[in-house]
């Protein structure tokens, strides 16, 4: 259940990715959108996102990738934690690089590196406003730039180069913790349960009997354990319609086994509701138990689940996308394939949004004309609704049925034109 509880995070937070849309104002402080520039850097921030060679140092995963492992170590571990870098070895000047969150010395705690500043859980802080300052990775004594700090190999990699994202629960807070440790607790009660459980039953299993001598003649198990072959005869194993011949006057009592019992399921379910609550997530779906499920309770399970999901999407945005945006952008327009836009135009080009993904319900058309209604009323906008679905933009959805609606005018006339002109050379004639 833990790995279907990580599997669900991570396509209900990422998914497929998130859709950036650019919203670059216009030149002299126009407030207006520039159209020619949003479209410029949604192309190139698109052709950089989808390249894996672009996007990871390591060339394996594209943007969308490196997000859902992102957001798979901030589910398991509690915080994830990524490096930009320049680089000469793509035409956007630009990449980033994965790190596992044991690789920031946790051990490093307390450190004051100077009277305004200290390091906590490897994570330098300025002491009067809590902004972190620089991260300590551990490092080998073979790498390059090596801070020796006591008996430690440390990195130390400013701030504004690490993307680390975490669950705040206190304002001193610098490092993470898994945002399943509610449930760890009962997920061990459960597993040492099964544990518990399937001993009992392979005990039960294979014991399928005991003999017993009759009274005063308790002295005949030891002969037979004195006389081999009569001791196998007794005592062997069980095999399907075995009969046993035994001695005068002795028993033979068959064990039935009692475990797994009657109420395993019961208890199981009972631990599963707890660790789904633990996990926030709605228990039916979570478990695969849809037992005594009924639509209006799967439905109210359901769109609390997703208010989680949609705070949890909005702290990905904010932490990890929209950062890794602002460098990307900076650095890209150092380069000479941002031509006409220079770093001076950073300011206005730095205005955009990333939707993240939305959900259906069981259900499209009853949704479709609500939204329809509320349209009509006012109670929600054509933006808003686009957005909702996963769309990019109105205006861009209503400039492209304009065109799709212009060549199909274009081809019906080609079509009538041609059915209504006389071939020169007819070959058949038609009375």
């Amino acid at each position: 259940q833990y790995l279907r509880w990580l599997d669900a995070f991570v396509a209900n937070v990422v998914g497929t990715g998130f859709t950036f849309k650019a919203m670059p104002l216009g030149m002299n402080g126009v407030d207006s959108i520039d159209t020619e520039a949003a479209r410029f850097l949604q192309y190139h921030f698109w052709r950089w996102s989808r390249s894996a060679k672009f996007v990871d140092i390591t060339g394996r995963k594209t943007f969308s990738r490196f997000c859902r492992l992102m957001a798979e170590n901030w589910a398991r571990d509690g915080e994830a934690i990524a490096i930009l870098y320049r680089t000469s070895a793509n035409p956007y000047g630009f990449t980033l690089r994965a790190v596992r969150p044991d690789a920031l010395d946790e051990t490093l705690n307390n450190y004051y590196t100077s009277g305004n500043t200290v390091i906590r859980n490897g994570v330098e802080v300025d002491l009067a406003t809590l902004r972190p300052l620089a991260y300590y990775f551990r490092a080998g004594k073979e790498d390059p730039q090596v801070t020796r700090i006591g008996s430690r190999n440390l990195i130390r990699i400013p701030a504004e180069r690490v993307v680390h994202i975490f669950t705040q629960h206190d304002e001193c807070q610098t490092r993470g913790i898994p945002l399943g440790h509610a449930s760890l607790k009962k997920a061990k009660m459960l597993d040492e349960f099964d544990l518990s459980e399937l001993v009992a039953a392979r005990d039960e299993a294979n014991t399928t009997g005991i003999f017993h001598a009759p009274a005063d003649r308790e002295d005949e198990i030891k002969k037979l354990n004195e006389d081999t072959a009569a001791s196998n005869y007794v005592c062997q194993k069980s095999e399907p319609g075995t009969k046993y011949v035994l001695p005068p006057g002795w028993d033979y009592d068959p064990k039935t086994p009692q475990h797994p019992n009657r109420e395993v399921s019961s208890f199981k379910n009972s631990m599963l509701r707890d660790v789904a609550s633990g996990l926030g997530v709605e228990y039916a779906c979570f478990a695969n138990d849809w037992a005594g499920v009924s639509f209006s309770s799967v439905r109210a399970g359901t769109l609390a689940e997703r208010d989680n999901y949609t705070t949890l999407q909005d702290d990905f945005v904010e932490m990890v996308v929209a950062p890794v945006f602002k460098a990307w952008l900076a650095q890209f327009l150092t380069r000479t394939i941002a031509n006409p836009y220079v770093p001076s135009d950073f300011a206005r080009l730095c205005e955009f949004e990333f939707q993240a993904r939305t959900w259906a319900w069981v259900d499209p058309m009853k949704d479709v004309q609500a939204d329809a209604i509320a349209v009509e009323h006012g109670w929600k906008t054509n933006e808003e609704v686009t957005a909702q679905y996963g769309g990019s933009d109105f205006k861009e959805n209503c400039a492209r049925l304009a065109e799709e609606n212009a060549a199909k005018k274009q081809t019906s006339k080609k079509l009538h034109s041609a059915a209504t002109q006389t071939p020169e050379n007819p070959r058949f004639l038609i009375v």
